[in-house]
C-alpha cells in the first residue's frame, strides 16, 4: 500500500497475517457508489500500540473511495484463504524434527 502526496509511504500487509477485511460505506459513500476496505491483521492493536477498547481497533490499512470496493475485499480474501495462520508451520516442523534428530545423534 502506497500512500502520502509529500512524504511518500509504502506499506505491507502480509497476507498469513491477515484476520479480517471490513467493507465501510457511510450515508454519502453509497449514495456516491463508493466504499473502503479496511484490512486488520494478526497482532496490531493500534496507532500507539496500546491496548485500547472499543473504537481503538484501526486497520494496518485501508483502501478507501474506491467504486469497486466489494470486488477488492474479494480479490484480499481470496489471497487469504488457505495460507496458514503462523506462517508456514508445516517448514517449522520439518525443520524442528532436524534439529531433533541431530540433537539425538550427539547423546
Amino acid at each position: 500500500m502506497r500512500k502520502g502526496v509529500w512524504w511518500k509511504m509504502e506499506h505491507t500487509v502480509p497476507y498469513a497475517r491477515v484476520m479480517s477485511v471490513d467493507t465501510v460505506q457511510g450515508p454519502l459513500s453509497r449514495r456516491l457508489g463508493i466504499g473502503s476496505v479496511d484490512i486488520y491483521t494478526a497482532g496490531y492493536t493500534g496507532q500507539a500500540g496500546g491496548g485500547g477498547g472499543p473504537g481503538t481497533r484501526r486497520a494496518e490499512a485501508s483502501l478507501i473511495h474506491l467504486s469497486n470496493f466489494r470486488e477488492i475485499k474479494e480479490e484480499v480474501l481470496r489471497r487469504v484463504r488457505g495460507r496458514p495462520l503462523f506462517g508456514d508451520s508445516g517448514r517449522i516442523v520439518e525443520e524442528l524434527v532436524k534439529i531433533r534428530e541431530l540433537l539425538e545423534r550427539g547423546r
